[in-house]
């Protein structure tokens, strides 16, 4: 059984949360339910929470604001928020779970599955990059959290040249030959990612333009480092506007 401890200050979120988890998740007991940070920061002392569901916004503090007051913490964290906060971003980038209320069904056991695919897996560098992200403003400050090789790394997006598509799983590889494999979609870093200046090439590759040299005449994105990757023939009129934008 999971130990789980519910952070919101509204009475309704928590109830819907409940409901939802003694729905689609029984493996999961919820320990405790707290009304702000102070509440929480007690609650999870008491209790000794697996997974703690952490509303962003609350009045008296936010869910980060907790966090920073642990500094280090032995449990996993899904964020809960009722819009699209500004902090999604760094969230994301973190590696980390969020989910937009009204919870759905669906969204929390895959939220569910994925904490118990990571093992208790809470690294205390994987939380200082999360630290570091939530204090940018700026999306291009951002850092990803990746893995290799057993450990962690705080990469920043425009040391990435391209992303390949492997299953569910993405490949990203950095310009100093560095290979990183995510169990992410490609679609997750499409999404990320475009906005700092990324371009979906084919279905199965992102590429960043700043370190585009060209396109060759057989349809390929040639790469600065000697990388070709394949445009996809719907795509190339696309690609070739942006590219000459």
């Amino acid at each position: 059984m999971i130990g789980a401890l519910l952070i919101d200050d509204e009475a309704a979120a928590r109830e819907h949360l409940h409901a939802r988890l003694a729905e689609v998740a029984p493996d999961v007991g919820v320990l405790a339910e707290a009304r702000d940070i102070d509440e929480g920061a007690q609650l999870i002392s008491i209790h000794r929470p697996q997974l703690v569901f952490l509303d962003v916004e609350m009045p008296g503090g936010n869910g980060f604001e907790l966090l920073k007051r642990l500094g280090r913490w032995d449990f996993d964290v899904i964020f809960t928020t009722g819009h699209q906060h500004y902090a999604i971003q760094a969230i994301r980038f973190s590696a980390l779970d969020y989910l937009l209320k009204p919870v759905q069904a669906d969204e929390l056991r895959a939220a569910i599955d994925r904490h118990a695919q990571r093992k208790g897996d809470n690294s205390t560098e994987v939380q200082q990059h999360f630290l570091a992200n939530i204090t940018q403003r700026e999306p291009q400050a951002l850092k990803l959290t990746l893995t290799h090789g057993g450990r962690t790394h705080a990469v920043a997006p425009h040391d990435i040249t391209w992303c390949r598509a492997d299953d569910n799983y993405t490949e990203l590889h950095l310009a100093d030959e560095r290979r990183f494999v995510s169990a992410r979609t490609l679609k997750d870093y499409d999404e990320m990612l475009t906005p700092l200046g990324f371009l979906r090439v084919h279905k199965s590759a992102l590429v960043n333009r700043r370190h585009v040299d060209g396109i060759d005449a057989e349809g390929h994105v040639r790469l600065r480092n000697g990388v070709r990757v394949e445009i996809s023939r719907r795509r190339l009129d696309e690609v070739l506007r942006e590219l000459r934008g």
